[in-house]
């Protein structure tokens, strides 16, 4: 009989909590840490990629090299915050017009994109000692 999928769930309900939107790898080891649940860090990284196979999260590369994991929902795009390190979801700037147009424009077919903006996230822009 196949052993239950404890990291993979509680990854799934961690993320679900919404602390972050996208989570790093030592994100989810320590969030899990915290929920007293023992997951040595090669047993995270597998249940996320598991997870990502199956389409249950998305995994994004950011330039610094460093994987990301976010649920799988509806399509944005994200702005890295150059402070503090957050992937925060934004709206997509791009309707299926625009993509229809560029794809006539180039005589490319796109399948799908992912715009990372940087910039400075809503957190880190507020002044100090400013009330949330």
């Amino acid at each position: 009989m196949a052993r239950p999928a404890v990291v993979s769930t509680s990854l799934l309900a961690l993320m679900r909590g919404r602390r972050h939107h996208a989570w790093t790898l030592e994100d989810l080891h320590a969030g899990l840490a915290e929920r007293q649940l023992p997951a040595d860090f090669s047993s995270v990284f597998r249940a996320a990629e598991k997870l990502t196979a199956a389409g249950e999260i998305r995994k994004l590369t950011l330039e610094d090299g460093r994987a990301r994991f976010e649920l799988s929902d509806a399509h944005h795009d994200h702005l890295h915050c150059m402070r503090c390190g957050e992937l925060v979801p934004v709206p997509c700037l791009f309707g299926p017009g625009d993509i229809a147009a560029l794809e006539r424009k180039t005589g490319v077919a796109i399948l799908g994109h992912h715009l990372v903006l940087s910039g400075i996230c809503r957190n880190c822009r507020k002044p100090a000692g400013a009330a949330a």
